[in-house]
């Protein structure tokens, strides 16, 4: 993928020249070319960050391993949104470009990556994984996903922890959590009343308001570990069911890993806090939880992680659930998000999270780091 072609805006501007150009680049095709295509969108074209769609191909001749369909992304519609989201839009394509082919993690190939920093446009061609499917968040988990899902990103987390190819990663930046804590302090003080507002009738549980009203003094120290301070790993970062896919019942792969604009180094097991936090119903989670972060830590020993037991997991797991509280006030204080969409965050998702923070001794958790 060497080959630099114009960077669609989305698309209206792909053409049977483009695509083939473009496979070609990615050896994904020899000697045939892309003669017709035809787009439509896997459960909408635009997100939030970015566009979306399913293309169907149709070639000038049979060639062995030609993909009849794959996902395009695009950046934002929207070119304010593109220029917030460049970083994202970087860090996926690095991803697909440099790391995908040496990680075990099932994750769709990739046959074309590029970015244009200066115009804030990006475009990747993966493999279209269909009749997989991507998992529903409204709708939770079944144990078996969460298992696939604890397991393979324990062995992700694993393989990468405390690399030596972290420190090389220069597209990866690194936010400094421990640096000016009055200001984060200040931003998150700005939130809290917002996101008050935006959860209408819904009243807070008294442990969970007292620590959504003294978070803001300890967001710099607790970010800090869990983003800054060794042991570190690649984290997803974005880690929900729907940037899951799972084989559906006509088929397709058992699992695989997609969205990678939210990568980042940290601490390994704030992915999988964010996962069994809110992707699986209270009693479900209440169920498998501490099997599954048992088992998790386990996959990590045995991927030969050292010095890491399972009381640091633990300690990490618990503050890692107060920092998606802490990502779910901003989310949904200021995100732009439709009314549907930010009325699912304060109607699924946020219920769940501080259901397991309440499940994990929320007064020794504000003694210990908010107090």
């Amino acid at each position: 993928m060497t080959v630099s072609l114009p960077i669609p805006a989305g698309s209206a501007e792909l053409t049977t020249d483009w695509l083939t150009q473009a496979l070609r680049a990615g050896g994904v095709i020899d000697r045939a070319n892309v003669s017709v295509f035809a787009v439509d969108a896997p459960g909408g074209a635009a997100g939030l960050y970015g566009q979306t769609v399913r293309v169907t191909l149709g070639y000038d001749r049979d060639e062995a391993g030609l993909p009849p369909s794959l996902i395009a992304k695009f950046s934002s519609a929207t070119p304010q949104m593109r220029a917030g989201a460049i970083a994202a839009y970087a860090k996926e394509v690095h991803f697909y470009r440099e790391m995908a082919p040496h990680t075990s993690l099932p994750t769709p190939a990739c046959y074309y990556a590029d970015i244009d920093p200066a115009s804030y446009l990006h475009v990747i061609l993966l493999e279209d994984m269909a009749p997989a499917v991507s998992g529903s968040r409204l709708a939770g988990c079944s144990e078996k996903q969460a298992r696939l899902a604890v397991g393979h990103i324990a062995d992700f987390h694993a393989f990468w922890w405390e690399h030596p190819r972290l420190a090389e990663m220069s597209w990866l930046p690194d936010p400094d959590f421990g640096q000016n804590p009055s200001a984060q302090q200040s931003v998150y003080e700005g939130w809290w009343p917002r996101f008050l507002e935006n959860l209408g009738e819904m009243r807070l549980p008294d442990p969970i308001r007292a620590i959504g009203e003294n978070f803001g003094r300890h967001r710099a120290r607790i970010e800090h570990h869990l983003f800054n301070a060794p042991p570190r790993t690649l984290v997803h970062g974005d880690y929900h069911l729907g940037n899951l896919l799972f084989a559906s019942e006509e088929g397709g792969v058992p699992f695989a890993v997609i969205d990678w604009q939210l990568l980042r180094r940290g601490r390994a097991v704030r992915d999988v806090a964010y996962f069994l936090s809110e992707n699986l119903l209270p009693a479900a989670r209440r169920a498998v939880e501490m099997e599954l972060l048992t088992d998790y830590h386990r996959r990590l020993l045995a991927g030969g992680v050292q010095n890491y037991t399972f009381s640091d997991c633990m300690t990490d797991y618990r503050l890692a659930l107060l920092q998606r509280f802490r990502a779910l006030v901003s989310t949904i204080a200021v995100m732009p998000f439709t009314p549907a969409e930010r009325q699912m965050h304060v109607d699924v998702l946020l219920p769940r999270n501080i259901a397991a923070i309440l499940d994990h001794n929320p007064g020794e958790l504000i003694h210990d780091w908010l107090s």
